[in-house]
């Protein structure tokens, strides 16, 4: 389990975010789901506090807070949607998404194709909560944001790490509350994050070294694996 924490928190700081998708790949296949979901959450946040910490001087906060409020809520109705609609249904709708905004970011121009606006950061923010609400996959809508608004690789990777960040707290809280949250997976998933951090600071160091359009087409391959993911589990 450590190698699978190692590659999580590579990937998380390369990219800023996709620790989750690491460990959830691999965990399930090895120890219980509910677990699984208690590591990669603790995992997520540290990686995600950790990243935002590099790159805050880049966080454009007055941009991005209404993302960040909205989505709160928005999990909440996620979770509606997750007690009445189909769950395959709500997957293959996020994959869809996610593929289509891939697309679209290919052919996105340097300076971007949405520019600053309440409606876009808002639309972010309630889609990232409710698809993380209704299928634990809220990042996508979030990162296609970033890409989409042609940011520097260090204000994209901010902005990343802070919903993530906001989400993660409210996650662990949940599970936290609903006693998915044992102390025993609490201290394995406190235990993994050694491996975690070591991997994290190279990952990092990867970042720092990588070109802006280097950085999106990483961040675009991982959001394809996810989608991936999401049509075949």
């Amino acid at each position: 389990m450590a190698a699978i924490s190692a590659a999580a928190g590579l990937v998380a700081g390369i990219t800023g975010f996709g620790s989750g998708l690491v460990l959830m790949g691999v965990l399930v296949a090895i120890i219980p789901v509910q677990d699984a979901a208690v590591i990669a959450a603790i995992t997520a946040l540290v990686c995600s506090l950790l990243n935002l910490w590099t790159v805050r001087v880049s966080m454009p906060w007055r941009e991005t807070w209404p993302m960040f409020a909205i989505s709160i809520p928005a999990v909440a109705a996620g979770i509606y949607l997750l007690a009445n609609l189909s769950p395959d249904a709500l997957r293959v709708l996020v994959a869809v998404m996610i593929l289509s905004g891939c697309a679209v970011t290919l052919w996105t121009p340097p300076q971007g194709l949405i520019g600053a606006g309440l409606g876009w950061s808002l639309a972010a923010g309630a889609l990232g909560g409710l698809t993380g609400g209704a299928t634990s996959t809220g990042g996508p809508p979030v990162v296609l944001y970033t890409l989409l608004r042609g940011w520097d690789k260090a204000v994209a990777k901010a902005v990343m790490s802070a919903f993530f960040v906001v989400m993660g707290f409210w996650r662990l809280a949940l599970l936290i509350a609903s006693g998915l949250a044992t102390p025993n997976s609490l201290r394995l998933g406190v235990v993994l994050l050694a491996p975690t951090l070591i991997a994290l600071y190279a990952g990092m160091w990867i970042f720092r070294r990588l070109s802006t359009q280097v950085f999106r087409y990483a961040a675009m391959a991982l959001l394809g694996i996810m989608a991936a993911n999401l049509l075949i589990n």
